[in-house]
């Protein structure tokens, strides 16, 4: 099967390249002697937005998407507001890398999954008000650029692969906004969403068959993963760990035969965890009693609200919250059920049935985690919408190569070659002790 590079017509490439290189010129001129800043932005808009649409390499493309989702909103620069919420520069990349997607993208197979995110998204915006409609369109929009991204490359892409690095990278961030010496944040935001990143991180270690690649992978996620601190995360790990183990009796496509995972070293790992956690966590008994108190409000919400369609997307009695450290229940499930609903949290189960359904392996693994990981976090925009995101890509990529390509004996689709080729804030810190678990010790 051969890549699409340029799914456009050769003589839009051409006129593409003509207006592009000379009016680049021209605009480098006229910054050089009016030297305004707007005349920059301009010439980036015109020039290179054209330019990456078209011309950007596929894996460019999921850089950009992926660098955007596992960012919190706060880090990037404002650019504008609308119904009330926040529209960052990360926002308008993330738009510019879906819209080249599907541009992009040759003919497609449908699929039940990309209905169901759809219908999740118009059902979400109907049944709220324009700032809750922004509000959930913000958090979801990693779910909609997985689905243009998973559209746009081949059959059987090793999405995983390309991502990797931008995983590492967000563990990298930790030294340039967190205190070191408690629970770390970085650019994916508080200690729970680096956490998570640092569970990915460790999943694709564990499957990397190179192995000083192998060793870098692990040891920077179980150097985030104890960091962070994170109990959750932890649990998410296990859980990811034990869908590998089951999964790995068969072989699988994205990689030659991955090496058993053993259950007993999960079962191990898990009690080590419990032995640990309270040496490393002392102030677990307060985390659990936020969470306890947080899931108790949801019935005192739920109760006022309707049961089938729920209030709409951040429409609820805020004062029953006033004895709680945070706005939200705290758990992405509890608050989809009160914002939108049985048919809300219905529709977002069944999207996660089906995207564990077309997923690879490793993609169900890294779903397992991020479900679990859910538990622990309120329903706003956060990495882990953005790994849900990539999964539905995954997920996509592997449900078109079992559509389309041969199978060898055991009924497997060939491997294919990489497709390259070869919850708002203003402040950061604000945004962090918002989406942390820091119970007792948030942010002033």
């Amino acid at each position: 099967m051969t890549a699409h590079r340029w799914p456009i017509p050769a003589g839009w490439k051409d006129f593409c390249f003509a207006v592009a290189i000379p009016g680049s010129a021209a605009l480098l001129g006229a910054m050089v002697v009016w030297a305004k800043a707007d005349v920059l932005a301009w010439a980036v808009l015109l020039v290179g937005v054209p330019l990456f649409v078209f011309a950007a390499p596929a894996r460019l493309v999921v850089w950009g998407m992926a660098f955007c989702v596992l960012t919190v909103t706060a880090v990037w620069p404002k650019l504008t507001s609308v119904g009330g919420v926040d529209i960052y520069v990360g926002d308008a990349i993330l738009l510019l890398t879906a819209v080249t997607a599907l541009i992009r993208a040759k003919a497609v197979m449908w699929h039940r999954l990309i209905t169901v995110v759809i219908v999740f998204a118009v059902f979400g915006v109907m049944r709220s008000d324009s700032t809750g409609a922004a509000a959930f369109l913000r958090m979801i929009e990693p779910l909609i650029a997985g689905v243009a991204v998973g559209m746009f490359l081949r059959p059987g892409a090793d999405l995983w692969r390309d991502v990797r690095w931008i995983f590492v990278i967000m563990i990298a961030t930790v030294p340039l906004v967190s205190d070191l010496s408690g629970r770390w944040a970085g650019f994916p935001g508080g200690p729970n969403e680096i956490g998570l990143v640092s569970v990915v991180v460790m999943v694709l270690g564990t499957v990397e068959r190179n192995r000083p690649t192998k060793l870098l992978l692990i040891g920077a996620g179980l150097v985030g993963l104890v960091g962070s601190k994170g109990i959750s995360a932890t649990v998410a790990l296990i859980a990811g760990l034990a869908m590998l183990a089951r999964m790995s009796e068969s072989g699988w496509f994205a990689r030659t035969r991955m090496r058993r995972v053993n259950p007993l070293m999960i079962a191990l790992a898990g009690m080590l965890a419990v032995a640990f956690v309270p040496v490393v966590r002392p102030d677990l008994a307060t985390t659990v009693d936020i969470h306890v108190t947080q899931a108790g409000v949801f019935g005192q919400l739920f109760a006022k609200t309707d049961p089938l369609v729920g209030s709409g997307w951040a429409n609820a009695d805020q004062g029953v919250f006033v004895y709680t450290p945070y706005q939200d229940l705290h758990d992405v499930y509890l608050d989809i059920t009160v914002y939108l609903g049985i048919a809300g949290i219905a529709l977002f189960a069944l999207l996660l049935w089906l995207a564990l359904r077309a997923a690879d392996p490793l993609s169900r693994a890294l779903l397992v985690s991020v479900a679990v990981w859910f538990n622990t976090t309120g329903a706003f925009p956060g990495p882990g919408w953005g790994v849900l995101g990539m999964v539905i890509a995954a997920a996509l990529c592997h449900a078109r190569l079992r559509a389309t390509a041969p199978t060898g004996p055991a009924d497997v689709p060939v491997p294919m070659l990489p497709h390259d080729g070869t919850r708002l804030s203003r402040d950061l810190f604000e945004g962090l002790a918002r989406t942390s678990e820091n119970a007792g010790v948030r942010s002033c």
